[in-house]
């Protein structure tokens, strides 16, 4: 058997004697002695609770913090809900499918190794390293974006500085048992799920007359000028494209199943509930920014912090500090996003290195069974943070946007 079957096979029969036998770009038998070693020595060691949260928390992040401005003001109210559903439904019936794969075969890879396997080995090479480039590329540019909104309290603070303290504490996190990775990111995701729950709440009180004017609102701004559809069939196209940067990496917990607690039990119940967090975090904020922010507010299609949706509903509420709350969050949403891109860049390259599609060290693992290589390999492309100093935070981070998102898996 081809060290790529391998990798395929090997968590549904881990103790079988492993075959030399057959074609492939490295058939030799990679034994439980060797250095280099197959996709299933990894720790399953993240529990449905850590899981699950990440799933969740994996769908929030700058692109509904700070796309849903834009895709207010570019499109209205209603273009803006309609997108974001279209693309839900679409997440949701992709998501199913990935899900039922990831079950039947809990691998790294995921469905970069689903490629592979059920298309071609040609297509799963191509895509994995395009996925690898994409992971790397998004830390480098989620710890560049920490400059961006440290500069929303200060910029007397050195932004490489930040950059760097911040990349060697998520190299440090990615170097130790997978728990603490799911620890971490359970903790994080959480602290975004209470800020979408409070804001679910606040902007119901703030619709029905909670706010500083003391007047209730209702669907007024659904009928202000242009609105609800704004710049007809163009305005709902450019909001279609940026709902579909907002729910760019959802797949991507799939590269969890690989180190996930009996996979085929918990992989399923992540996916389900991929349909309520789409309702709850997506429709139903949408709806409630929709019917609180009018589309032609000053300067909501800039996309900072000052005139995100979010921020401009918690003033509305009485909050004097709306701002740096949802820039903190903010920032630790970037945080978890390069969290999240290292530890799947990693695995990615990982899974090529047992596959025998990149050199066979990148499968080397520590005594975390943690690919430490392969972590180190994909932070490099980080250092480019440090770039930053001398061509500015924001035209850097611009470019390696455009570097990451032909693949629709955006930082979160």
């Amino acid at each position: 058997m081809a060290s790529h079957d391998i990798e395929k096979e090997s968590y549904r029969a881990p103790q079988r004697p492993i075959d030399s036998k057959g074609p492939g770009p490295a058939a030799e038998p990679l034994d439980n002695a060797s250095q280099h070693i197959n996709a299933d020595r990894l720790a399953r060691k993240l529990s449905a609770r850590q899981v699950q949260m990440i799933a969740i928390g994996g769908t929030i992040g700058t692109g509904l913090f700070l796309g849903t401005g834009k895709a207010l003001a570019t499109g209205g109210p209603a273009s803006m809900l309609i997108a974001y559903a279209i693309c839900g439904g679409i997440v949701f019936v992709t998501m199913l499918s990935l899900g039922e794969m990831s079950a039947f075969i809990p691998v790294a890879g995921s469905f970069c190794t689903f490629a592979g396997r059920f298309v071609d080995d040609a297509l799963g090479f191509a895509l994995t390293w395009n996925y690898w480039f994409n992971d790397a590329v998004s830390t480098a540019s989620d710890v560049i974006a920490l400059q961006l909104l440290l500069d929303y309290w200060t910029d007397n603070f050195p932004g490489w500085a930040i950059s760097l303290i911040f990349l060697v504490v998520v190299i440090g996190l990615n170097m130790f048992s997978v728990k603490v990775y799911g620890e971490i990111e359970y903790w994080l995701s959480l602290l975004k799920v209470i800020t979408i729950i409070i804001f679910i709440i606040l902007g119901i009180v703030v619709n029905c007359g909670g706010n500083r004017d003391h007047k209730y609102i209702g669907d007024k701004y659904f009928y202000v000028d242009d609105a609800p559809f704004v710049d007809g069939i163009g305005g709902f196209a450019s909001v279609f494209v940026t709902a579909s940067f907002a729910f760019g990496g959802t797949e991507s917990i799939a590269v969890t199943a690989g180190e996930t607690k009996d996979p085929a039990k918990n992989m399923p119940k992540v996916v389900r509930n991929v349909f309520w967090r789409i309702i709850l975090f997506y429709i139903v904020s949408i709806i409630l920014i929709g019917l609180n922010v009018p589309y032609n507010y000053p300067g909501l299609s800039d996309g900072d912090t000052a005139t995100s949706p979010f921020t401009i509903v918690f003033q509305q509420a009485g909050s004097a500090v709306a701002g740096s709350f949802i820039n903190a969050v903010l920032m630790t949403s970037v945080i978890s996003a390069a969290n999240h891109a290292l530890f799947a860049g990693s695995r990615l390259l990982y899974s090529l290195a047992v596959d025998g599609y990149a050199p066979r060290f990148f499968g080397n693992l520590n005594r975390f069974q943690i690919p430490w290589i392969a972590v180190l390999a994909t932070s490099v492309i980080s250092g480019l943070c440090f770039g930053a100093s001398y061509i500015g935070a924001g035209q850097l981070w611009s470019w390696l946007q455009k570097y990451s998102s032909p693949i629709l898996h955006p930082p979160k």
